[in-house]
């Protein structure tokens, strides 16, 4: 092999390399869309909270953590439970797509439902931060859910509290 030949193979190496590190790196990122959660209709559920819901119900991610809402589709949608998400947060509102990723900036206890299906217990909860930045729902949240979306809820704040407890 002659000195030519031998850098044109390192060259074309170094070449091969960094599109490989390019295209690995751009794929990582595309795919990072956290935490998945998907809207699930079960009509052969035992029990009504369990018939329409969020699959997980329950998420915990850091702040600046992506969310990514899936099948919000016909009559699923993932809306913002009124006056039940950290100050400053404006409300979230999904429909009509297939996927949709939020990245969650601001730390605190977010409170989704189904616009249709929130009745009947299709409630979500989103933990942003760490623990000891969640401040007390009772105290900051102006608005109840009632009903079987007020027993998911009460439900899912157990859930958190006994994993934070962990």
């Amino acid at each position: 092999m002659t000195k030519f030949t031998f850098r044109l193979f390192c060259f074309a190496a170094l070449i091969v390399a960094a599109l490989i590190h390019v295209s690995f790196g751009a794929a990582a990122q595309e795919g990072d869309k956290g935490q998945p959660v998907d809207q699930i209709s079960d009509p052969t559920a035992a029990r009504v909270l369990d018939m329409f819901r969020f699959e997980p119900d329950l998420v915990r991610i850091p702040v600046g953590g992506r969310v990514t809402f899936n099948n919000s589709r016909g009559q699923h949608t993932v809306k913002s439970a009124k006056g039940m998400l950290p100050a400053g947060v404006e409300k979230i509102s999904i429909a009509n797509t297939s996927s949709e990723t939020r990245t969650l900036e601001v730390p605190g206890l977010y409170v989704l439902t189904c616009k249709v299906h929130g009745r009947y217990g299709m409630v979500m909860l989103i933990a942003v931060g760490e623990p000891e930045t969640w401040i007390i729902p009772a105290s900051t949240w102006t608005k109840t859910l009632s009903g079987r979306a007020g027993e998911k809820l009460a439900q899912l704040l157990e859930r958190l509290e006994a994993k934070s407890a962990e």
